[in-house]
């Protein structure tokens, strides 16, 4: 067993921390935006998220999208996508970027569909045939957290970034 010297404790704290900052600003606002690219523009949306589970330590995020949107025309040409989620009161920004995934398989759908919360959106058959999920799998942070990230505040995001091979977090910055 590999033990951390105290300067790698001390990073892993702070990861931690950061961590647990970016997962209450996200848990604390309903919307966010949604940034995405197609060959001509960036386009921004407002996008109502799914409440993640109880332990969101994966760092999906999911989303219920109408699968004739142009936001899934635009997912079409390129996977990579920003979320942006601002909460005002706390002085709590992040901006958070990953790869999206598509899910339009009827099964994985029926998985992720609930009906007291979804159907209002896809109130029809005709509708419903074409719901889909937009799941985004984060693997970097931009923070700006008031009590969280180094002073002074706002001058320079905190940046996590998420290693593609172990999944673990570290500080980029």
């Amino acid at each position: 067993m590999e033990t951390l010297s105290a300067e790698d404790a001390k990073e892993a704290t702070n990861v931690e921390r950061m961590l647990a900052g970016a997962q209450k600003i996200v848990a604390s606002v309903r919307y966010c935006w949604l940034v995405s690219r197609n060959d001509e523009s960036v386009r921004a949306r407002p996008m109502g998220r799914m409440l993640p589970s109880e332990n969101n330590d994966d760092w999906i995020i999911r989303f219920l999208a109408d699968r004739r949107s142009r936001k899934i025309l635009d997912l079409r040409h390129t996977s990579t996508v920003g979320l942006i989620f601002q909460n005002d009161g706390d002085d709590a920004y992040a901006s958070l970027t990953g790869a999206a995934r598509l899910i339009e398989d009827a099964s994985e759908i029926r998985a992720l569909w609930k009906e007291d919360a979804h159907a209002r959106y896809f109130p029809t058959e005709k509708d419903r045939a074409n719901a889909g999920f937009i799941e985004v799998r984060i693997e970097r942070m931009d923070l700006w957290i008031r009590g969280v990230t180094p002073e002074p505040f706002g001058l320079h995001a905190t940046i996590l970034q998420r290693d593609p091979k172990g999944g673990a977090w570290y500080w980029a910055t």
